[in-house]
């Protein structure tokens, strides 16, 4: 029962902002009184919370596992490519994410840990030694990587071609801008 708590708040957060979507308005989707909701959750943000934690915790947990930095680019797409099936397995999350232009709605503890893995993974994408310009063009590459996969809804794409193989052409272009 939680997961489907999860997916309509979701789905109503990204609809109406999570600032916008009050808990009547969830329990209303649900078909709950709001009293059946409160068993499950205590409150809007342990909801919100419920949605970003996996995510959240799963990127702590692979920075943990991740070296200071990489010693060539063959590790450096590995360890971009593992981050990015990470947020493709948190459809959730990353909707809810991506849905908030501002984020001023979002608990503090929650931006700094946002912050926290952007700041870090755009390290990771760099390798030791390069010129600003290669700098420049690792941190495009990883926003190239993040828009990808959060930014889906609305993009253009070539007729008739399905998102995953998009998905693949932008990753071979990341990959050999690497040098891997």
């Amino acid at each position: 029962m939680q997961e489907k708590i999860l997916d309509v708040a979701a789905e109503l957060f990204v609809e109406n902002g999570y600032p916008g979507t009050p808990l009547s308005l969830i329990a209303s989707k649900l078909e709950f009184t709001k009293a059946a909701l409160y068993y499950h959750f205590k409150s809007k943000a342990d909801i919100l919370t419920g949605i970003l934690y996996p995510l959240l915790d799963e990127i702590d947990e692979l920075l943990k596992e991740t070296p200071g930095c990489f010693p060539n680019a063959e590790e450096r797409w590995g360890f971009m490519l593992s981050y990015s099936q990470l947020l493709l397995s948190n459809p959730r999350a990353v909707a809810v994410l991506a849905s908030g232009a501002s984020q001023a709605w979002m608990p503090e503890e929650i931006l700094k840990r946002i912050q926290l893995h952007a700041e870090r993974t755009t390290e990771l994408a760099m390798l030791p030694g390069l010129s600003e310009e290669e700098q420049v063009r690792a941190m495009l590459l990883m926003d190239m990587m993040h828009r990808e996969i959060v930014f889906q809804k609305g993009r253009s794409v070539v007729n008739g071609m399905a998102p995953e193989r998009r998905r693949e052409i932008v990753y071979d272009f990341i990959r050999e801008s690497l040098g891997s």
